[in-house]
This record gives structure tokens, C-alpha cells and sequence, in this order.
């Protein structure tokens, strides 16, 4: 009997988490609504929110979690040199659940919809931090003519998810099928308690960064636990990469914009990135951290004017001020 008492508790939480967590998301969804626009991109819809006027057009992608909110500050920042645009790739902030895998290859095939349906014309100058690095080395490489010129914020490098054994050109049935059923594993172990709502309640013990605006503060506090956000992360973080066969980026204007407060291994790694393009700056922000770099007013203002650089660099064909 006691433990069937506690089967019934346990059930009787569940279903009560599951029902606090949709009617939280219902209602942190109508309170904070795009600041941008919705766009199809073939089955189901991303986020994007401009600002500014001008040529080449900035593009900024989110590190693992990220999303348009935590731009804030490096977007307005820029938006008075030129016309910038942050997005939130399937699954994240305010963006639709995308199809699988969520790799590489399938995220800058949704972005390269996404500019072409609202209208954002290339070339541009892609901006990644942490994870989203990845992501837009991955762009370049596949819509080189696109792409006027990168810039890596803190980037993750490949080498950090080259351990993973298992890809989807591998010829063994076995291995094959380990790879289909591990997302949904993991998917499903993440998922789990942001459905019944354990990771919105926790999340209030860890809210976003003071130093963001307080309404930025307020949409990543409410987006973030959302159940596909917290699916899409995991989702992302275990897809195979494709960035370990990406070439160089040849001369196309390159800024690596690195946090000093690292461990060496990591700076070493930033200044490999550093050697992508022959047409590259790399700079190295004094005791900033891998996140300050675009929450904190000083260390983000340094991530802007990298940008900026590059814009003009590409305006006016040379290399970036060093």
C-alpha cells in the first residue's frame, strides 16, 4: 500500500507539473510576444528582429541555449553603423520546432530561407558566439558568394565535438541505429522535467544576467524553460558536426573576438580560429568572460566594435583595424 501511495503522489505531481508548465509557457508566450517577425520557412517558423539601416547586413547567431535577447546590447550597439539582425534558429526563443537532426547543415539551411523570405539581402557579415560559431563557419562554407566577412565571438571550435563516434555517413547498420535512437534518448531525458515544469522552478534560482536590460532580462526569463527550448539545446548539442571539413574562410575579413579570463588551452585554440582567413584580427578582451562579452556594457561595446570593423572592412575593401 505505501508504495502504491507513493505511485499515486508521484503521478499526481507529474500531472500537476505538466500542467503548471503549459499554462506558465501559454502565459510567458502572450506576455512577451516577437519583438520581430515570424517567418515560414518551409513547415514551420523562425524568429528574426532588425534594426538599423545600411550595407552589408549583420547577422548574429546565439551560443548553445541563446537566443535573440541576449544580443541586446551588441545589437543596438551596431544597429548605428548598419542594419543588424539577430535570430533564433527552430526551437529556440520565440522560433517553431524544426525537423531532425538539428546539425550543422540543417540550421544554416533554415537561416538561408529564413534571410530569403524576409527579404534581407547579402551579402553578409555573420556574426557567432560560442556554439553559434559553428554555425555560421558552417554557412559561410556552403553560401561562400553570401558571405562578406565573420566574425567569432568566444567561438567553440570543432575539436570540442570531434569526440563524437558516431556520424551520419557511417556504413554500419548497428552504429546507424545506436545514432537514430540516442537524440531520442537524450531528447527525452532533457525534456522530461522542463515538461513538468521542474526546470521553470529551478530556473528561478539562476535568472538571467543583471547586466542585460531588464526587458530582455524578462523574455529569457520567461522563454528559457520552455520544453522545446530545453529539447532543441539537447538536440543541438549532440547532432554531428560537419565543421571539421569546412576550408578557410580565404580572405574574407575575419575578427576572433576572444574572453582573457580563459584557460590557455582555449586561447589556443582562438588563435587557430584566427587562421581561418588571411584577412583576420584577433583580439583578446581583458578579463572578460565567455558570456560578458555580450552582457556586461564595456566587454560587449568591445564585441561591437569588432563588428563594426568588419563592416568596414568589407565597405571599404581592407583588412580590419587592429
Amino acid at each position: 500500500m505505501l508504495l502504491l501511495g507513493l505511485v499515486v503522489a508521484l503521478l499526481v505531481l507529474a500531472v500537476a507539473g505538466a500542467i503548471y508548465q503549459a499554462i506558465a509557457t501559454e502565459r510567458a508566450e502572450r506576455a512577451y510576444p516577437p519583438p520581430g517577425q515570424m517567418v515560414g520557412v518551409g513547415g514551420h517558423s523562425l524568429h528574426i528582429n532588425c534594426l538599423g539601416r545600411g550595407s552589408p547586413t549583420v547577422v548574429l547567431d546565439a551560443g548553445s541555449g541563446g537566443f535573440s535577447a541576449h544580443w541586446v546590447r551588441v545589437q543596438r550597439e551596431v544597429s548605428g553603423t548598419t542594419r543588424v539582425c539577430s535570430y533564433d534558429r527552430a526551437g529556440m526563443g520565440w522560433s517553431e520546432m524544426g525537423p531532425e537532426p538539428r546539425d550543422a547543415k540543417q540550421i544554416s539551411s533554415e537561416l538561408h530561407t529564413l534571410l530569403k523570405g524576409a527579404n534581407i539581402e547579402g551579402p553578409y557579415v555573420l556574426v557567432g558566439h560560442s556554439f553559434g560559431g559553428l554555425y555560421v563557419r558552417t554557412y559561410a562554407a556552403r553560401y561562400p558568394d553570401e558571405v562578406a566577412g565573420v566574425v567569432l565571438v568566444d567561438s567553440s571550435s570543432p575539436k570540442q565535438v570531434s569526440h563524437q563516434p558516431v556520424t551520419r555517413d557511417s556504413n554500419e547498420p548497428q552504429k546507424k541505429q545506436i545514432f537514430a535512437v540516442v537524440p531520442r534518448l537524450a531528447r527525452l531525458g532533457v525534456s522530461l522535467p522542463a515538461r513538468l515544469g521542474v526546470v521553470r522552478l529551478l530556473s528561478k534560482l539562476d535568472p538571467a544576467s543583471p547586466e542585460l536590460p531588464q526587458q530582455q532580462r524578462a523574455q529569457i526569463d520567461a522563454l528559457t524553460p520552455s520544453t522545446r527550448q530545453w529539447s532543441t539545446s539537447a538536440l543541438e548539442f549532440i547532432a554531428p558536426t560537419q565543421t571539421l571539413r569546412l576550408g578557410s574562410l580565404e580572405n574574407k575579413p575575419l575578427a576572433v573576438v576572444t574572453a582573457g579570463a580563459s584557460e590557455p588551452s582555449w586561447l589556443k585554440q582562438q588563435d587557430d580560429l584566427a587562421t581561418l582567413s588571411s584577412n583576420s584580427v584577433h583580439r583578446v578582451v581583458k578579463e572578460a568572460t565567455h558570456t560578458s562579452l555580450l552582457y556586461e556594457r564595456s566587454d560587449s561595446q568591445a564585441t561591437s566594435a569588432a563588428i563594426d570593423d568588419v563592416v568596414a572592412a568589407v565597405r571599404n575593401d581592407r583588412p580590419p583595424a587592429r
